[in-house]
């Protein structure tokens, strides 16, 4: 193979891995995918104040710190639960599959706030206790409201456990959606680079060719 071939070849490869990226989102159900490494899925197509992800992100980051294990999505539309859209507005179903989906990386507490509601799921454990408490919290069907409902929610059931969480801490980390961006972006950069190289390689051979 020619430098100018394996070049477009790994042109090529680099490219179609940074739209597998960009595409990611709008297969199979995002948040199984996020949460594996992350405390907190983020709606991708509504933006959530910054105070109350901070309030939020806090609240789970306290628990965890203090052995409540416990992780959270928030579903804003049918487009946040990817190839599952069936389940849209059907917090408590959602929840079961959600956990379900994350059985192999995590098995602690899940907490999914929708507009319409909220679902929990802990694995080999009955969730009517967690209902009871989650009963009293109302969700305000916003970005925002979504968000402060999550901290609420987490609160109560940190609570009944014995546990007080801060909702005080330093700023969001990058959404999903953010990370999602960086990453094509590492793509396209990596891409040119690997251009560039090839470029002057190519130049080089034919200065080289000139020559003799």
């Amino acid at each position: 193979m020619t430098a100018g071939r394996l070049l477009a070849a790994l042109v090529a490869t680099i490219v179609a891995a940074a739209v597998a990226v960009g595409g990611a989102r709008a297969d199979g159900d995002p948040a199984s995918d996020y949460l594996i490494a992350q405390q907190v899925f983020f709606p991708y197509d509504a933006k959530v104040p910054r105070e109350s992800q901070q309030r939020l992100l806090a609240a789970v980051r306290s628990a965890n710190e203090q052995g409540f294990r416990i992780r959270v999505a928030l579903i804003w539309s049918d487009y946040d639960l990817g190839s599952v859209t069936a389940l849209w507005k059907q917090p408590r179903r959602y929840a079961r599959f959600l956990g379900a989906e994350l059985a192999y990386s995590y098995k602690g507490r899940l907490l999914v706030v929708m507009p319409n509601g909220l679902g929990f799921n802990q694995p080999g454990r009955d969730p009517s206790a967690a209902y009871a408490l989650l009963r009293r919290v109302r969700v305000t069907p916003t970005p925002g409201g979504l968000a402060d409902a999550g901290t609420e929610a987490v609160r109560r059931l940190a609570a009944a456990a014995g546990i007080t969480v801060s909702t005080v801490g330093s700023g969001p980390a990058p959404s999903s959606r953010t990370t999602r961006d960086r990453a094509v972006l590492a793509a396209a950069a990596l891409a040119a680079l690997l251009l560039g190289a090839g470029l002057r390689l190519a130049v080089r051979r034919r200065a080289a060719r000139a020559g003799r």
